[in-house]
């Protein structure tokens, strides 16, 4: 594994126990609130899915074009992705 990929897979996974953190320390209504923006907003992707593999497309084929170092680059991008997907709701995503 290449010191990048390692690099990024440790930042992944503190971004995955923090955010299993927050959620289990939110009140069981803000649960249940943030699961249903979240299922509301996957419908919509899956209701205009044309668009959404477009968009799904643009994303990766810019980070492909990101050279083997540039891990920041692509983190960023990926995080573009989801926040254009996800992020723009009654509750953020962002932590």
């Amino acid at each position: 594994m290449s010191k990048s990929n390692y690099i990024g897979g440790v930042i992944l996974g503190a971004a995955a126990a923090l955010a299993i953190y927050k959620f289990y320390s939110m009140t069981p209504e803000e649960r249940d609130e943030l699961i249903s923006d979240i299922k509301e907003k996957t419908h919509d992707l899956l209701n205009n899915a044309e668009d959404t593999v477009e968009k799904v497309e643009q994303f990766v084929a810019n980070i492909k074009e990101k050279g083997e170092g540039e891990w920041v680059d692509k983190m960023y991008l990926a995080k573009k992705m989801i926040n254009e997907f996800y992020g723009s709701g009654k509750k953020s995503l962002s932590m």
